[in-house]
C-alpha cells in the first residue's frame, strides 16, 4: 500500500495537545506548509485534505488561527503577557501596529484577557462607525461578512432570496474601481442597483441588472439559461452572481446533484467568461450542502470551473447563515452547512495562439 506523507503529518499533528495552539501552529508552519508548497497544494486544499482523515480533531478555521498565532509570535516564550493574550491578538487583530499597541497597553494597564477583548471590541465598533460615516455603509476588512439584519435601504423587504445589501456594498468596494461597469444577471429585488444609487461613494459606477422576473423598471427581463447575458463581449468590469435556487437539487444521490449543478452552472460560467474584460472580476455566492449521501461541495466546483479556465482567485469571503433545521442530540445526522462562500475570481490575460 502506497505511503501517504500528508496522512503521517496529519497523525503527528493530531497527537499535539488542543491546549497548545502555539505548538500546533509551529508544526503547521515548519512541517506541514513546506510539504504543501513542494506539492503545489493551496492552503485551502491542504486543510481540506487534513480534515478529511478519519479522527482528525482540528477544524480548518482553528488550524488557520494556530498558523497565524505562530507566524505573528514565533518568539512567544520570550514575551511578557500570558499566552492566551497573544492568541487573541493574532486571531482578532490583523494590523501589526495595532497588535503592538494592544500588547503595550495590556502591560501598562495590567489588563485581564476580558479587558483586552472588551477594548478590541470597542475599537472595532468605533472603526466601523467611522467607516459607515465616511462610506455610507458598514465596511468589512476581514474575510467574514456577518450581517444579521439587512440594511433596509437596499432591496425589497420580504423578497424571497434577498441578499443583505451590505454584502453587495462591500463587494463593490473591494472588487471594483471608480467608473466600473457592473452587471447583475440575477438581480432579484434590485439590491445592487439600490446600493449604487443610494451610496454616493459608488456614484460613478455604471450598472445593468437582469432577471427572469423583473421586480422594478431598472431590471430588464432576461433568462440567462436561454439567452445568455445580453451585453457585449469583453465589456464588463465586474459580475455579481447570486444564482437562483433552481441550479441546486436535493443530494439524496450526490453524483446526480453535482452533475446537475455543474451542467446548469456551465452556462453561467460561459457567459461570465465571455462578457468580462481581461482583469475583470466575477463574484459568486454559493454554499455547500450536506445530507445522508455526503457533502455536495458546490463552492469547490465553481472555483475549479473558473480556475481551470485560467481565472485566478481574487478573494474568498465567508457569509454566516442560520439554518432553520434543528439538531436532534439523540440521533446522528449530517452536520448542517451554515457558511455560504463568496468567491471572487479574476479573468487573466488570454493565452497567445501559437503560430
Amino acid at each position: 500500500m502506497k505511503s501517504d506523507p500528508l496522512q503521517k503529518l496529519a497523525e503527528r499533528l493530531n497527537s499535539l495537545s488542543v491546549d497548545s495552539f502555539w505548538d500546533v501552529g509551529r508544526f503547521i508552519v515548519e512541517k506541514v506548509l513546506p510539504y504543501a508548497k513542494s506539492n503545489k497544494l493551496s492552503e485551502e486544499e491542504l486543510y481540506r485534505v487534513l480534515t478529511s482523515y478519519p479522527g482528525f480533531k482540528f477544524q480548518p478555521t482553528l488550524l488557520k488561527q494556530c498558523q497565524m498565532y505562530f507566524t505573528y509570535y514565533p518568539d512567544l516564550k520570550r514575551r511578557r503577557l500570558p499566552e492566551n493574550f497573544y492568541f487573541e491578538l493574532a486571531t482578532k487583530v490583523s494590523d501589526e501596529e495595532k497588535r503592538k499597541d494592544y500588547e503595550k497597553e495590556s502591560l501598562q494597564n495590567k489588563w485581564t484577557i476580558a479587558e483586552l477583548r472588551k477594548k478590541i471590541r470597542e475599537d472595532v465598533l468605533t472603526e466601523r462607525e467611522s467607516e459607515r460615516t465616511k462610506f455610507g455603509f458598514d465596511l468589512r476588512n476581514s474575510n467574514v461578512w456577518n450581517f444579521d439584519v439587512p440594511d433596509p435601504r437596499f432591496g425589497r423587504s420580504g423578497y424571497k432570496g434577498r441578499i443583505a445589501g451590505q454584502i453587495v456594498a462591500n463587494a463593490i468596494y473591494h472588487y471594483t474601481d471608480h467608473g466600473a461597469f457592473i452587471v447583475d444577471p440575477f438581480a432579484g429585488s434590485g439590491t445592487l442597483g439600490d446600493v449604487i444609487d443610494k451610496i454616493s461613494y459608488f456614484g460613478d459606477r455604471r450598472y445593468q441588472m437582469f432577471d427572469n422576473e423583473p421586480s422594478d423598471d431598472r431590471i430588464k427581463q432576461n433568462n440567462i439559461f436561454l439567452t445568455g447575458i445580453p451585453v457585449e463581449t469583453n465589456s464588463v468590469d465586474y459580475l455579481f452572481i447570486d444564482p437562483p435556487e433552481e441550479i441546486y437539487s436535493g443530494i439524496e444521490d450526490l453524483t446526480v446533484a453535482l452533475s446537475n449543478f455543474k451542467m446548469k452552472f456551465k452556462t453561467i460560467f460561459r457567459e461570465a467568461n465571455r462578457v468580462l474584460k481581461i482583469g475583470g472580476k466575477v463574484s459568486v455566492v454559493v454554499a455547500p450542502d450536506a445530507g445522508e449521501a455526503g457533502v455536495a461541495d458546490y463552492p469547490f466546483e465553481v472555483q475549479r470551473m473558473f480556475t481551470d479556465a485560467g481565472f485566478r482567485i481574487a478573494g474568498k469571503v465567508y457569509l454566516p447563515t442560520r439554518s432553520a433545521r434543528r439538531f436532534n442530540y439523540f440521533e446522528k445526522k449530517p452536520l448542517v452547512a451554515e457558511m455560504t462562500e463568496f468567491i471572487t475570481l479574476e479573468k487573466q490575460q488570454e493565452p497567445q495562439k501559437a503560430g
